[in-house]
């Protein structure tokens, strides 16, 4: 373990990964990589390819001027258009949805959908993964989405180096990588976030939330893992993400870009990327690389400011078992909680159905019915394994 890592373990920092190691010093690469996906399951990606701090300040001020502008222009992409979740999603109530407001726009590569949605002799995720993505007005937006597609290029090439670069750290080949993962024919989740601070509450809603954000294993603004994923990257512009440790402790994360003065109370790391394991890697590794449980907390965000965040979601091929690494058949049950003939598509789908409710009850309101109860349970079962191997991470990490 390098000095760096143990000084971030003591700490609690997210440990550093810098990618131009990966060419100057591949032992300390790989050894700083595996330290932080097996130790924290989180890690920030410095001089991040693509992601120079020019690229993500023109990137968050594009992003920004579209959620700063009229909802009426918003709606010109409004998500539940299509029934291939792309669009513009609208904020959500801070009546209905304790402890965060967040509005949304979610894209992908533009794919020509693999069969129509409502024929349901097609698996689920056929019907709703690939699709045109839905605009907003070009005229009122004219850098959208040339930057966009400029931003998922990027995404979409770092998430393979990456990938690659930890399935070597595995001891693997890389073929191993591509059995899951088609550089051409991808399968993936993107999103913008905008974040509200409490000042979108009632006074008397604010203690409450300060309050519930204290409690470890909240089920109102609790903590979650990315399950569908093999890796999940990250840039953002205002904190808030917090990240478990160990139990019952959190790391605040850093911000890889800044937009505005002030004081963050979180390191600022320019040209960086925060990087996290996602279930499918957790299961890959047989839980050597965990799925850490995270959140964003509405009480870190600056008052009367607003967060932004541009996650994106490497996600595996749907179809068939995922076979952990080195080995030739899958346990019943594994280390990410992963059944043995686990629909992985339908899980998939489901999950986007859950987080756009308005897409759902239009084009998919029979489907989710169907199909919520067992995506709870296997939810549950990796939340489960996480809190699990972020107990084992609490001991190891007092010794």
């Amino acid at each position: 373990m390098s000095a760096v890592t143990k000084n971030q373990k003591n700490n609690l920092e997210l440990p550093k990964v810098d990618w131009l190691d990966k060419e100057a010093n591949p032992e300390k690469f790989f050894d700083d990589l595996s330290y932080a996906l097996s130790e924290f399951g989180f890690m920030v990606l410095t001089n991040a390819p693509g992601f120079s701090d020019e690229f993500q300040q023109g990137a968050f001020k594009e992003v920004r001027g579209f959620f700063e502008s009229s909802r009426e222009l918003k709606k010109t992409a409004y998500i539940a258009k299509t029934p291939y979740f792309r669009g513009y999603s609208l904020p959500n109530s801070a009546v209905s949805n304790f402890g965060q407001v967040i509005e949304a726009f979610q894209y992908a590569f533009e794919q020509e959908p693999l069969c129509k949605y409502d024929d349901k002799t097609q698996p689920i995720h056929r019907r709703l993964f690939r699709g045109p993505n839905t605009w907003p007005d070009a005229k009122s937006f004219p850098g959208f989405k040339p930057l966009i597609d400029d931003l998922n290029e990027r995404y979409h090439r770092l998430t393979h180096l990456l990938g690659e670069a930890i399935v070597e750290s595995l001891g693997q080949d890389v073929s191993a990588f591509h059995e899951y993962f088609d550089f051409k024919d991808p399968d993936l989740a993107a999103s913008l976030n905008h974040n509200y601070s409490l000042s979108a509450y009632a006074e008397e809603d604010k203690q409450k939330i300060i309050d519930e954000y204290k409690k470890f294993k909240s089920n109102k603004v609790g903590a979650h893992i990315d399950g569908p994923p093999f890796i999940a990257l990250l840039i953002n512009d205002k904190p808030g993400l917090q990240v478990v440790a160990a139990e019952g402790n959190w790391i605040d994360a850093p911000v890889t870009c800044r937009t505005a003065p002030g004081d963050y109370h979180v390191p600022v790391i320019p040209g960086s990327v925060i990087v996290n394991t996602g279930g499918t890697l957790m299961h890959l590794s047989e839980g050597k690389y965990s799925a850490t449980l995270h959140r964003v907390n509405t009480t870190l965000i600056p008052e009367g400011e607003t967060r932004i965040s541009m996650p994106y979601f490497l996600i595996p091929k749907m179809e068939g078992d995922l076979i952990p690494f080195g080995k030739s058949n899958v346990d019943d049950v594994g280390a990410a909680g992963y059944e043995q003939g686990r629909d992985r598509g339908a899980n998939a789908s489901v999950n986007r159905m859950g987080t756009f409710p308005q897409v759902t009850k239009r084009w998919w309101a029979a489907e989710y019915a169907e199909l919520r109860q067992q995506h709870r349970d296997e939810v549950e079962a990796e939340t489960n394994a996480a809190f699990k191997l972020a107990k084992e991470r609490g001991e190891r990490f007092k010794s």
